[in-house]
């Protein structure tokens, strides 16, 4: 019975290594980056304070389940797995994502995409850079979720992969709280909340270009920062300088 699992388990992990080449999700051959959105911010002057954004609090759950090997058990159609910190798997780690470093690392990049003050830095937790403002932050989602099927065939269930019917579909949600504060009296001049789920369906014969585990997380910041920084835009345009600094 012992060897019967662990060649399940075998068999399992093959057919993930399978899957992923089939999605062109190199896992282990690219790193995670990060590339921000379009410029959206072209007819006003940055706003001469600095800014510094420090490293995201993370407040995930641990969920880790890897159902994966479920799918060769005879007339099980498809399995479902989920984890609340895929960075910290082995199917991942090889991307290097570091979602506390790497999230805060996008805002910097979408502040100075458009801008918005004369200088964006990032700060370490323990650091004590001198800043007018300070953007802290809180990550309370950043999970993947996989679905493989095998259409109930067991370990026949990679014919109709290769005849092109789907092999699954991968989710990314995300949930990131951002503030920034002035410095000298730690008020609330700003908010984002990054939040949103997105997925995509996998085969082999399409979806292959650009799939990443971590590909859904990105579009879902660069959306929401977008529409966050927008509005810190307007406000820069039509609030006085004493509202940002003394």
């Amino acid at each position: 019975m012992n060897f019967l699992k662990k060649k399940i388990a075998e068999a399992g992990l093959c057919l993930f290594l399978l899957i992923c080449g089939g999605c062109g999700a190199s896992l282990y051959n690219s790193h995670y980056v990060y590339t921000p959105g379009d410029k959206f911010n072209n007819d006003m002057k940055s706003l001469p304070v600095n800014v510094g954004v420090k490293y995201l609090d993370d407040l995930r759950g641990n969920e880790s389940k890897d159902n994966v090997s479920l799918i060769f058990i005879p007339l099980i159609p498809y399995a479902k797995s989920h984890y609340d910190r895929p960075e910290t798997e082995y199917k991942f780690a090889g991307k290097g994502l570091k979602p506390n470093e790497d999230f805060a690392k996008a805002l910097v990049q979408e502040m100075e995409q458009n801008k918005l003050f004369k200088e964006v830095f990032l700060v370490q937790q323990e650091e004590s850079k001198t800043a007018d403002m300070i953007v802290t932050g809180r990550i309370k989602k950043a999970s993947i979720e996989t679905i493989v099927t095998s259409y109930g065939l067991s370990l026949l269930g990679f014919v109709p992969w290769i005849v092109g019917l789907p092999e699954g579909k991968v989710y990314n949600e995300l949930d990131i709280e951002f503030e920034m504060r002035r410095t000298y009296d730690s008020k609330v001049v700003w908010k984002c909340n990054v939040k949103g789920d997105w997925n995509k369906i996998i085969a082999f014969y399409y979806n292959q270009s650009k799939e990443d585990p971590f590909f859904g997380m990105n579009e879902l910041l660069r959306k929401n920062l977008r529409e966050g920084l927008s509005e810190l835009a307007e406000d820069i345009k039509h609030k006085p300088f004493e509202f940002w600094n003394h």
